[in-house]
Order: C-alpha cells, then structure tokens, then sequence
C-alpha cells in the first residue's frame, strides 16, 4: 500500500487496530487533536483504516476521503472503509453522497458491530441533511446492535442530541388489555331507584368482560425557538375499542364492542416562555378537539392550561398546572365549563427507588345536572429500589371523590313517578402495580405490564362499578 504522512500521534494511536474508525471515526460528536509533525510511512489495509480514522478525529476529512477511496480500489466491499468515507464525505459537507455510501455499506454489513456503524453513518448523514426523524430511527437500529455497553451510551447520546434538534417529535402509544368492566357497567343485577326496590337492569348496563385495544399517535412541529422560548403546533390521535367476552355477549346479546369505542381528533399549540433568571420554562398550551362515542359523534372540546415545573434539590421535582375547559356534548347539545389544578412532586431517593405525588381539583358547572359536579383526585406512585427478577416495580394507589348536587333521578310521588334533581356523591378508590422489562429491549422500547383494580361506591346503586384489568404495553428507554 502507497506511503502516507501521519503524526506522530496518529503512528502510536495505530496500533489500537483496524476497528478504531468505528469507534471513533462516526460518533456524531467528535473530539480533535493536533498534529506535530509529519514523515512517510507505508501502511498496510488495517493501518490505512486506522490512519482514516484518525484523520477524521483531527479534522482532515480530505486526507480521511483520499485514505477511504484507496481502501475501496482494494476491496470495494470493504464496510469499514465505506463508513470512514461518509463520515469524510459528511464532514466536507457532501451529505447527499455520505447518505448513499452510508446506504450500500449497510446492505453490505453482516456483524452486529458492522451494522452499527453503517447505522451511525447512516445518522449522521440523515442529520446533517435535516432529516432528524429518519436520523432517530437509525440510531434506535444502532443501539439495537451495539456491540457492547459503551457503544450503546454513544448511539444513546447522539440519539438524544438529534431529538433535541429536530422540530419533529412524534410520539406512538399503543396497548391491549383484559378488562372485566368494558362499558362502565353497574356491578350489581338488581337496584332500588326512584323509591323502587329491586329494579333489574339489563345486559348492557351491567358489567360486560372483555379486551380493549388502543392505539394514539401524537405528533408536533416546533416552528419557532429562541434562547429563550419554544413554540410548536400538534396534532393527536386516539382510537379504542373492545372485543366482548363470550360471556358478555351471553348477557347482551345485541351489544358489540365498537357501542363502547372512543375516538378523538385534537391540535394544539404549545408556548414555553423562559426569562433568564428561570431555571425552568413557564408552558402555555391550547388544545381544539372532537371526540366520537360508539362510532357516533359525540364532543367539541377546547382547553388551555398554564403550568410550570420547579426543582426542589438535585433529586426533587414539583410540577404546577392550572387550566380550563369547554364541552359540549353533541348528543344532547350539553354545555359544561370547567376549571382545574393539580401538582405533582416527583422524588428520587438516593438507594434508586422513586416516589410521585399527585393531587388535583376539578368544579366542572353545567345547566345539565349530569355534567355539573366537583372532583379532588389524589394518588401516590412508589418505584421499588431494586428489580424484581428482570422487572422495575411501581407500586400504584389513586383516590377520587365526585359530587353532583343536581344530579337527575326518578323519584316516588304517591302514585306517580317523576324526574328530580338529588345530590349524588361518587367515591373510587384504585391500586395497581406496573412491570417494567428495561432489560428486555428492541430497539430501544421495552415491554410493560400493568395490573390494575378499581372499585366506586356511590350513592346512587346504578352507579357502582368494580373493574380489573391487565394492560400490556411498551414504553421508550430513551
């Protein structure tokens, strides 16, 4: 092979072998140095990748590209001599063509480390070209095929570096879950309502067993930043739906999963203002949507908040919300108007456990006596120290109150029946336990199982429910 001119750096980094260029060479941050002087060696294949490495490492990108090309006149299926030359072509600024040999190194790549640094190069020259959405994924297919804890940090960095960057942000939801309450459905078969003693209630408003599956999609642009704040438009989509147990359809045989589905459409826009002296950004958000019911449409809603986030310490967080909402209920043309605040205090104790804190308050008023009623909502969330087995535990605890003062009913008068307004009070208590498989990982999600009771006791014994149910999902490790 041809005589090269190499510092003396590069001649005692050389002999960390041929595979330095992927360790080095494509990491979208990279470090410099200087050269001292320069004389003429002969290298040979795993010298001259070496060598291109440390060229890119010392910002000579044109002598990195001149090594690289060489390298493929040998052997034109050389991988790591394809992704030292789109790592040269991307930092002279050919992003175009550092894409496409990025591109058919990747095909060519077979070992997990191959197809890691094809992935990285392939990152990094998606970045650069300002397609940071696309940039993310192969930075989640990096970290897949890390050859080792230190290579999956690098990919972890840079994928978290690119999704600062990008003005996209998407983000996907989905689960399945065994529930044995799919329409909120009373738990008992007979009630006293009205004055009257043992009423039965039909099949649909019983508790039906069943599956719900659910899927959402929330995207955002951030189409305005500074220092100091950051704008961005959303879009959100959500759809559930429920499979009815054979037992279920036993008991209401003319009922179908798709009566209990909900569906909803909603754009937002979301403002995050911070003044130089704020370690934290004050969030304003605005968000216009409609929700279907049973297939059928069923809302128009609109709804603001303002909140803010406070650390308390090093390990301590407080978050602070307050908003407001308007409904209308398509059906019946209902109106309610609402306001709300909550805070929530996250802790992480220094033996790895984590607490979290939640307390809320609703006074939602209507002209309908169904929508009009008052909520406080409290919950604690405590993250076990240690794994047990392969799994993160949480340990879940919510209370809620309801209160309706005007709630309508049927009432015994004499000889007739009539509609009335009573007061209606509704409590619901929940526990639940989540599963959280970080060591179970593709592409960087990992699966999570949820098992949750709830139970609300009301005045009103139509209104008494009782649910269990298993949900699987997947959750981002970064």
């Amino acid at each position: 092979v041809r005589p090269v001119a190499l510092s003396s750096t590069a001649r005692v980094l050389l002999r960390a072998g041929p595979w330095l260029g992927l360790a080095v060479g494509v990491s979208l941050s990279l470090g410099s140095a200087t050269s001292a002087f320069s004389e003429s060696y002969t290298l040979d294949a795993d010298g001259m990748r070496s060598a291109a490495a440390l060229s890119i490492e010392q910002r000579n990108p044109q002598q990195a590209l001149a090594l690289a090309d060489a390298l493929l006149q040998r052997n034109a299926e050389d991988v790591e001599a394809m992704v030292l030359k789109s790592r040269a072509l991307r930092d002279l600024g050919n992003y175009r063509e550092a894409l496409d040999t990025a591109r058919e190194a990747h095909q060519l790549a077979q070992s997990d480390v191959e197809i890691y640094s094809t992935s990285l190069a392939r990152a990094q020259a998606l970045s650069s070209l300002g397609a940071r959405t696309r940039a993310q994924f192969w930075l989640r297919m990096a970290g897949q095929h890390a050859p080792n804890e230190e290579a999956r940090a690098r990919a972890i960095r840079d994928f978290r570096y690119v999704r600062s960057r990008n003005r996209w942000n998407t983000k996907l939801s989905f689960s399945v879950a065994p529930t044995s309450n799919v329409n909120d459905g009373s738990v008992h078969d007979t009630i006293s309502y009205g004055g009257l003693q043992g009423i039965v209630l039909d099949g649909s408003a019983r508790a039906l067993s069943g599956l719900s599956y659910s899927g959402g999609v929330t995207t955002s642009y951030r189409f305005s930043e500074s220092r100091n704040h950051q704008t961005e438009v959303g879009l959100h989509l959500f759809h559930q739906s429920y499979l009815l147990s054979d037992e279920a359809q036993e008991q209401a045989p003319d009922a179908e999963g798709d009566d209990f589905a909900y569906s909803s459409v909603a754009v937002g826009l979301r403002h995050k203002w911070r003044p130089e002296s704020w370690s934290t950004p004050l969030e304003f958000s605005l968000l216009a949507g409609q929700g279907w019911y049973g297939l059928e449409d069923y809302s128009r809603y609109t709804r603001s908040a303002i909140a803010r986030a406070f650390p308390l310490g090093k390990s301590t967080l407080l978050r602070l919300e307050a908003g407001g909402e308007q409904f209308r209920r398509v059906t019946d043309d209902a109106e309610q108007r609402s306001l709300h605040a909550s805070a929530m205090l996250l802790h992480e104790f220094d033996n790895g456990g984590g607490l979290q804190l939640n307390f809320g308050l609703r006074d939602a008023e209507s002209d309908t006596g169904s929508l009009d009623y008052s909520r406080i909502l409290g919950g604690v969330g405590y993250t076990l120290p240690k794994p047990i087995g392969s799994a993160r535990v949480t340990l879940e605890l919510d209370l809620e109150q309801r209160l309706y003062e005007n709630y309508p009913t049927l009432d015994t008068r004499g000889f007739f029946i009539v509609m009335t307004e009573q007061e209606r009070e509704d409590l619901t208590g929940s526990v639940g336990v989540q599963f959280f498989f970080d060591k179970v990982e593709y592409y960087g999600f990992s699966p999570t199982v949820t098992l949750r009771h709830s139970e609300t006791r009301s005045t009103d014994d139509r209104y008494d429910t009782v649910e269990t149910g298993l949900n699987f999902g997947f959750r981002s490790n970064f």
